[in-house]
């Protein structure tokens, strides 16, 4: 039988995935070169996500030891929880004492940062990792910051750290501090801070091209919440919007979560309710509001994790436990999590050949 074109077999091989591509490695030299090439891991991604069918979201707990769900498959109840979980390798030689913090995910591939002393990029779909060099250290008191996006322009995977700090009574002088490490360069670099009164923080969100962070506006005795943007690019911050005017910006407790390209806010009213509103452009939608009778008991609050292709919420309770949460048919579902540790932190990843490695492919060929 002749042989097809490569070009064919690479177009046949990319709407294939993962985990089949990883067995057909040892096909042959070939197929394993393919496979390994850069160019033919952005395609592979781009035919998997754009497959209305296929399924490549999964979400990655910082439990002791590591673990990834197939929360799909879950919020669909297909299986029973040992099926759709798999527990994970820590990435590197150095198996963490007792702390993992998320930094980032985007393509495929998370930031974590482990016991604050090594920090890695991983493929967990591909186990593939690279131990960052270790940045300048922050100031322990502060507002802390992360993200990890790509650069489209430049073909670069960038992770962002920020600090900000008060110093003094009141805000008589503060201190910021942005850095940015380019996987391409491997390296770091401190650039300006945008706005003397916007505390942002927490985990950065991604939606066409750039991340996004919740910030805190001082207007005198005043705090409003804002979304900042970073753009990857230009390495530049902007104020894109506030938060619906529904939410109480004094007392609400509030983090941000996208779905696909769309911003989405989740917030504890303090008022026995809990909502997420969507941006779409310049304004807001709510999307669902839970009483807290409803909600399980926790000791702190719920935080939003992710979605499901039908439209349920993945949430997290107290770091102990995952709950899907149907808006069609007001009910939950849970999610039992086995943990050496205290609690657990969750991010939605994509499996896909993206590798942490910038030159990895050209070794085979």
């Amino acid at each position: 039988m002749a042989k097809l074109p490569q070009d064919i077999v690479a177009d046949i091989l990319s709407r294939l995935p993962v985990k089949s591509l990883l067995r057909f490695k040892c096909v042959s030299k070939p197929w394993f070169s393919l496979i390994s090439d850069s160019q033919f891991a952005k395609t592979q991604l781009k035919q998997a996500k754009s497959d209305c069918n296929g399924n490549i979201r999964r979400v990655l707990l910082t439990t002791s030891p590591l673990q990834s769900i197939d929360y799909e498959a879950f919020g669909f109840g297909d299986g029973s929880d040992s099926n759709i979980t798999v527990q994970l390798g820590y990435p590197g030689e150095k198996v963490p004492e007792d702390d993992a913090d998320i930094i980032g995910s985007c393509n495929g591939l998370v930031c974590i940062d482990f016991d604050s002393t090594n920090m890695v990029l991983w493929n967990p779909s591909t186990r593939v990792s690279r131990e960052l060099p270790r940045p300048a250290p922050f100031p322990e008191q502060g507002t802390f910051f992360d993200g990890l996006g790509y650069d489209t322009s430049g073909d670069d995977y960038k992770v962002i750290r920020g600090f900000i700090s008060t110093i003094g009574n009141g805000n008589v002088s503060r201190e910021t501090k942005v850095q940015v490490f380019s996987l391409k360069n491997n390296s770091w670099k401190e650039i300006q801070y945008f706005h003397a009164r916007i505390d942002i923080y927490g985990l950065g969100v991604l939606s066409n091209g750039k991340l996004h962070w919740l910030g805190i506006l001082e207007n005198g005795s005043n705090k409003n919440y804002a979304i900042v943007s970073f753009d990857l690019t230009e390495e530049r911050f902007t104020e894109v919007a506030s938060l619906p005017e529904h939410i109480d910006q004094t007392t609400s407790v509030v983090n941000l979560r996208n779905w696909g390209d769309r911003i989405v806010v989740f917030n504890d009213q303090r008022d026995g309710s809990f909502e997420a509103w969507e941006m779409k452009e310049s304004s807001w939608t709510r999307l669902f509001s839970i009483s807290r009778d409803k909600f399980p008991e926790y000791e702190y609050y719920p935080t939003l994790i992710g979605f499901t292709k039908d439209g349920k919420f993945l949430l997290g309770s107290d770091g102990r436990e995952l709950v899907f949460y149907s808006t069609k048919e007001d009910t939950f579902r849970y999610f039992e999590i086995y943990d050496e540790w205290r609690w657990f932190e969750g991010v939605i990843y994509e499996e896909s050949l993206v590798s942490p490695i910038v030159d990895e492919a050209s070794k085979f060929k």
